[in-house]
């Protein structure tokens, strides 16, 4: 079926989980249960950052191994747009409010090029997107200045010392003594960037597909590496800005291949299936705005209080605006601010 040769069904649906998570992650209250779920203790909130450099870069492979110029570009146009574009749109909208409701703080123009410096001042979420610039960008001088074989070997030494940065603490002792703004986008440098480098590994070697070829095996070993992280300490607990140490790297490949292996026919509903694969390519636009939504519902008393059905409200309001924004501005580079 055309539909099923364009997606892969399990990694749809864990995108969708994964955007409703960033929305629980960022807005709860410390009284409600939400983060008592069992299925959110399943899944940690942590670990959706680490699965969509995972994601990303896994499906970006192809792209760098066949120095594809005009799709680089594209993915950088899909990098740049919202990071430069959405600091604006948001300082705009702040300062003209704030003239008409003095509730809401206007945003000093230092501070718009403080959140371009640092993708950390006043819209947080960016320091995501930053960090995802900066490696793309990496990965693509490194494609075209190596060759394939050395190209392997530099990304393992660089994920090896990734992992020896941050689990050494060497990582947390650095940045920590930085402002909030600082630590929080450059400290997070080490601890993702052993994400992203897995993602590019996994589709290098096919990894995916070869697992795929033993789909039961290789469910109930990622199965049992899920549980047993969940149920035992393993790894030694380290200090870090929240993605860091081998606990939340072993679970998020788990759960990356977990739901990559879910069979394809598992749902045949072709309408379900445009559906799913429909509000999957709105998950970026949620990432971006679920926090912006959330602030001015706040700011202007219409919604303070987020319990778990809050965050379904918050989470289907930004698909919403992200749905509208894609409509109208379909025939513009704009679109990529909510794709």
């Amino acid at each position: 079926m055309k539909v099923e040769k364009k997606i892969n069904i399990g990694l749809a649906i864990l995108k969708i989980y994964l955007s409703f998570l960033v929305v629980t992650s960022h807005l709860y209250s410390p009284n409600d249960k939400i983060r008592n779920y069992i299925i959110i203790k399943i899944i940690r909130n942590q670990n959706h950052v680490p699965i969509y450099y995972i994601m990303s870069f896994y499906f970006c492979y192809h792209l760098f191994k066949l120095k594809n110029i005009r799709k680089i570009k594209i993915r950088f146009q899909r990098l740049l747009i919202p990071y430069f574009v959405w600091p604006i749109i948001i300082w705009l909208l702040n300062n003209l409010l704030s003239f008409l409701y003095t509730k809401i703080n206007k945003i000093s123009f230092t501070d718009l090029i403080l959140q371009l410096l640092t993708g950390h001042i006043f819209m947080i979420v960016l320091w995501f997107q930053y960090n995802l610039i900066f490696i793309t960008l990496m990965i693509f001088i490194i494609h075209f200045l190596f060759n394939e074989k050395l190209i392997f070997y530099i990304l393992i030494n660089l994920k090896i010392f990734g992992l020896f940065f941050t689990y050494s603490n060497y990582n947390f002792i650095f940045f920590s003594q930085y402002n909030f703004d600082i630590k929080y986008t450059f400290g997070r440098f080490f601890e993702v960037i052993v994400f992203c480098i897995t993602g590019y590994l996994f589709a290098s070697l096919n990894l995916a597909n070869i697992l795929s070829k033993n789909r039961i095996i290789s469910i109930n070993i990622f199965l049992s590496i899920l549980i047993l992280n969940i149920k035992y300490t393993i790894f030694l607990e380290i200090e870090g800005f929240n993605y860091q140490g081998f606990k939340l790297y072993f679970s998020s490949i788990s759960i990356f291949f977990l739901f990559y292996l879910i069979p394809k026919k598992i749902i045949k509903n072709k309408y379900i299936i445009k559906y799913i694969e429909y509000i999957s390519n709105h998950t970026v636009g949620i990432y971006f705005i679920h926090l912006q939504i959330y602030y001015y519902l706040n700011i202007f008393s219409l919604f303070n209080n987020l319990t778990l059905s809050g965050a379904i409200i918050i989470y289907f309001m930004s698909y919403f605006i992200s749905l509208c924004g894609k409509l109208i501005f379909r025939k513009t580079k704009l679109i990529n601010l909510f794709q």
